[in-house]
């Protein structure tokens, strides 16, 4: 990467930052204004969340599966692809390793092999999911925005019947399935609290993910695609690759379903998935579809909803809070970028207008001297 690549790349950088800081100001104007015991709810919004060892490693634990999910956002929306169904890929994840987990638990299976089958699985369900979307838009030219969406609720809707009816356990007060085994849940990282290893798993997959967009043929490709997809048919790159970019990011999608049932959760329970890829196309958006800079984001979402838990438990503060703080950052992140586009076309334009102009004034020059002479 040249000196010339590296200035604008810290440049963006710089105005995300300074957005997630003005965010935190507006958090704190908030959380501020909306209780009664303003100073209450200050503390339990910004500093409990890291009041202890146990806090911490929860906020981690809850951030793995939004990583997932933005590790697949970023390679779908570098390939140009607006992936809107990351809720629904991550709930049939989230089916699909329960109902893998209940399968193998009679045959005696050893933990490694059911966990590894049951995330499999749960990847593969986001994957089929994701490509469904991939392929009508290859097929038929359907809009992959409106069909992911689409096919998203749908399975929402089918997972909340199938947990919350078919699946259900019986006698339970939950809607939810029956309780994975420990012995087939991930390992935990750091008991009693609820760390375990889905933390490393989804670091794990935003690392493939970045190793996969700067280092291999594929993420060139994948660029290009997204960049100029004329271009990209031009000099040979198949459509199939915009397909196989979103098709992947249905699969950690489903990973992070999976990461959810076998991690924090213990279970598949009907409307787990929570928001969490919503939460995943946020963050893969405010960390400019890097998968590395994804890693804090997933963080600071993390915190954000700790930090407005424990402000309702605390103080008087809503749970409702961190989706407003959360798309504050959003906004001010996007229009961060926005700004720094607007930004750079018009350096580039003057710059294109000085070059005309020198060039005029080379012509005029050339033409008083040939007259001259």
């Amino acid at each position: 990467m040249t000196d010339a690549d590296a200035a604008p790349r810290s440049s963006r950088a710089a105005r995300r930052a300074l957005a997630l800081g003005s965010a935190l100001v507006l958090a704190a104007l908030y959380a501020a204004a909306a209780s009664r015991e303003p100073l209450k709810a200050l503390y339990a919004f910004f500093a409990s969340p890291f009041a202890s060892g146990y806090a911490i490693f929860s906020l981690i634990e809850k951030a793995a599966p939004i990583l997932a999910c933005a590790a697949g956002a970023c390679l779908a929306l570098r390939a140009g692809a607006f992936n809107l169904g990351g809720e629904g890929q991550a709930a049939v994840g989230a089916l699909a390793s329960a109902v893998a987990i209940e399968a193998m638990t009679p045959t005696g299976a050893s933990p490694v092999l059911a966990i590894a089958v049951a995330l499999g699985a749960a990847a593969l369900a986001g994957a089929v999911l994701a490509w469904l979307s991939a392929a009508a838009e290859e097929w038929s030219g359907a809009d992959i925005m409106l069909t992911s969406f689409l096919l998203s609720q749908a399975a929402i809707a089918a997972v909340d019947w199938a947990v919350g009816t078919a699946l259900r356990e019986e006698g339970s007060n939950l809607l939810a399935m029956a309780r994975v085994p420990d012995a087939y849940r991930l390992p935990r990282l750091a008991p009693p609290s609820s760390l375990s290893a889905a933390a490393p798993a989804s670091l794990a997959a935003a690392l493939i993910a970045l190793f996969v967009l700067r280092g291999t043929r594929a993420g060139l490709e994948i660029e290009l695609s997204g960049r100029n997809r004329d271009f990209a048919a031009a000099v040979g790159i198949s459509p199939r690759v915009r397909s196989g970019a979103m098709t992947a990011s249905g699969a950690l999608g489903g990973l992070a379903g999976a990461l959810l049932v076998l991690g924090q959760a213990g279970r598949a329970i009907k409307g787990m998935t929570g928001g969490v890829g919503w939460d995943g196309l946020s963050v893969a958006l405010i960390a400019g579809t890097d998968p590395l800079a994804s890693v804090p984001a997933a963080l600071f979402f993390s915190w954000l909803d700790a930090g407005a838990r424990q402000g309702s438990l605390i103080a008087d503060l809503s749970p409702d809070a961190s989706a407003i703080m959360k798309a504050a950052a959003l906004f001010l992140v996007t229009a961060a970028a926005i700004g720094g586009g607007a930004a750079r076309k018009g350096r580039s334009a003057s710059s294109r207008g000085r070059g005309m102009d020198r060039a005029g004034d080379r012509g005029a020059a050339g033409e008083a001297q040939g007259s001259t002479g």
